[in-house]
């Protein structure tokens, strides 16, 4: 490539190309100006929007500058080393995306204080960092003797690339769908971005387009692969969204499920909590209650609630007394809690703020894990020992959840990193795709569970259109570029065929004219040649067309020559002569 834009760039090209690069660059100092006085209205144009970044605009005004330079005619070093600083940006910034970590390059040149969802402050979000690597690259690539034969190429499938993104941007805030681009992380693009980007793109395809064009030609070599890669480009970024789109809406099914959850849970352990401190209250009352009495209060809750496992009385001393249902709980009698950590503690802290306490997930006597509530009971106030309600996490989650609640999504329950209740998870959530998780703060205890879709429920909120969509564009795109690959085969060879019709009708022209104007003498019969050369007319059709002459007698001489010789003439000459079929 030459130091100077090619013959083919009209002053009109030239022009275009200088108003993109300007506006380009203009954008990117205004931000870089509006950031500097900390004018919100020129870093972010309506508060629902995302801010242009200080980086970004930077790069908008340094690729700017480069395009103009090239427009001018006069690519220089420097415009090479704003393209490479452009490109060195962008995929700084992309690195820090994929590494999920920060370089610090974010508020290198200033600190960001407009804050993005679901951004650092002063980071520039994908698709910006995306666009500036592809443009500092394009400009890269316009180097002299920098791998001329792709040149326009590599430059025009950059820059169609990029106007693809825009386009796919451009629609995403049409419709104010947050994540449209392609990342489910990345915000609304600002419109004064969709619009510095797309006047750089069409900047860089002008040039890619006009320094490769073959003279005859009007479209270069190099369109099928960018139109392909366009095509491709946006149904990546479509199939992104629609897949993000796919996982917000699964996710937010097994969200409201695992609220359900929570609901479901809290409510029925705040019921139990008030009916254990109903108890305890009635016992105050009274000032204590008897033992029969006590057993068959004791008999009707464990009835009423099945998931009870057993109802208790606890001395001051810490010592159990008193057992409902006493079958296969007597081993527990007169047993002292302190001897266990977690019950000690549960009940020590009952009885300091005198107030219902649960211990932590224990091992039951009888086997299996619970927790157990203890309510501490006052006469005339003066300790009088607890009330406590053992609770077998199986059977009581059981009676929580039944499978009208959540239903089709798996459920886990844990504390301290210890599982103590699951249901329906065949598929472990370290292996499920959409897992909600949320927790409940038991007076101090805390559960935590996570909640995934079953493979059944998984299957029937799956959607296969991003998939679809990928296909169907991948195929769209290699058939875009096949079709204007062989249009444009099609349109050479058209081109081809006329030009050498027309040579063709130009060589008979000539041959017809050269037989309209033969000179040749009226006796000999020769033919003189443009030489001045007088050449014997067989001699002459023999040079100057393709056919081949044989030597042979008219009748008429045929007759001659027998009787010169002294024959006598055959009946067939004779017949030949009298029929007169030549000119005398």
């Amino acid at each position: 490539m030459k130091d100077t834009l090619p013959d083919c760039y009209s002053a009109r090209v030239r022009a275009a190309v200088a108003a993109l690069g300007a506006v380009c660059a203009l954008l990117g100092m205004v931000v870089v100006t509006g950031w500097r006085l900390h004018s919100i209205a020129l870093v972010r144009l309506n508060p629902g929007l995302a801010p242009l970044q200080y980086n970004t605009a930077i790069g908008f005004a340094f690729a700017g500058l480069a395009v103009c330079g090239w427009a001018c005619g006069r690519p220089s070093r420097i415009s090479l080393l704003l393209g490479g600083f452009v490109a060195l940006l962008g995929i700084a910034t992309l690195g820090e995306h994929a590494l999920r970590g920060s370089s610090g390059i974010d508020n290198l040149f200033a600190f960001g204080y407009v804050p993005a969802d679901g951004m650092r402050i002063g980071q520039m979000p994908h698709g910006s960092a995306l666009c500036l690597s592809l443009a500092g690259m394009a400009i890269l690539w316009l180097t002299p003797g920098f791998f001329p034969r792709w040149r326009g190429a590599v430059i025009g499938t950059a820059a169609s690339a990029i106007l693809s993104m825009m386009a796919v941007a451009l629609i995403g805030s049409a419709l104010s769908r947050p994540g449209f681009f392609g990342w489910a992380t990345l915000n609304i693009l600002a419109i004064h971005t969709i619009c510095g980007f797309a006047a750089l793109g069409a900047g860089l395809l002008l040039i890619a387009w006009n320094c490769t064009l073959c003279p005859g030609e009007r479209t270069p070599r190099w369109l099928p692969a960018a139109l392909a890669a366009g095509m491709l480009t946006a149904s990546l970024l479509l199939f992104l969204s629609l897949n993000a789109r796919r996982n917000e809406d699964i996710i937010a099914t097994v969200k409201a499920g695992a609220e359900s959850v929570k609901h479901q849970v809290a409510a029925r352990i705040g019921g139990r909590l008030t009916s254990i401190t109903r108890m305890a209250r009635r016992w105050e009352f009274s000032g204590g209650t008897p033992e029969p009495a006590w057993r068959a209060d004791a008999a009707n809750y464990v009835h009423d609630f099945p998931d009870l496992q057993a109802l208790e009385w606890i001395d001051s001393s810490h010592i159990i007394r008193w057992i409902v249902p006493l079958a296969g709980n007597e081993a527990k009698l007169n047993l002292n809690l302190t001897l266990e950590a977690n019950r000690k503690a549960a009940v020590e802290r009952a009885e300091r703020d005198h107030a219902p306490a649960i211990t932590p997930i224990v091992t039951l006597f009888r086997g299996g894990l619970g927790c157990v509530i203890y309510v501490p009971i006052s006469v005339n106030g003066r300790p009088d020992g607890f009330i406590a309600a053992t609770l077998k996490m199986q059977h009581f989650l059981d009676a929580c959840l039944p499978s009208t609640v959540a239903t089709g999504e798996a459920i886990e329950f844990s504390q301290g990193g210890r599982v103590f209740y699951t249901r329906d998870a065949a598929t472990p959530p370290a292996r499920a795709r959409w897992v909600a998780e949320d927790m409940i703060d038991m007076d101090g205890s805390v559960w935590t569970f996570r909640m995934w879709p079953t493979p059944e429920l998984a299957a029937q909120l799956y959607s296969p259109l991003p998939v679809v969509v990928l296909i169907a564009g991948v195929l769209g795109s290699l058939l875009l570029g096949a079709s204007c690959f062989f249009a444009q085969r099609w349109s050479r060879e058209a081109r081809a065929t006329t030009r050498a019709n027309l040579a063709l009708q130009g060589a008979l022209d000539t041959v017809r004219t050269l037989e309209g104007m033969l000179p040749i003498c009226s006796c000999c019969k020769r033919v003189r040649e443009d030489s001045g050369y007088w050449s014997q007319i067989d001699s002459y059709l023999s040079q100057h067309t393709n056919a081949s002459l044989s030597h042979g007698y008219c009748p008429e001489c045929a007759a001659r020559a027998f009787k010169d010789f002294g024959y006598e003439v055959p009946e067939s000459v004779n017949a030949e002569v009298a029929a007169g079929n030549f000119e005398r």
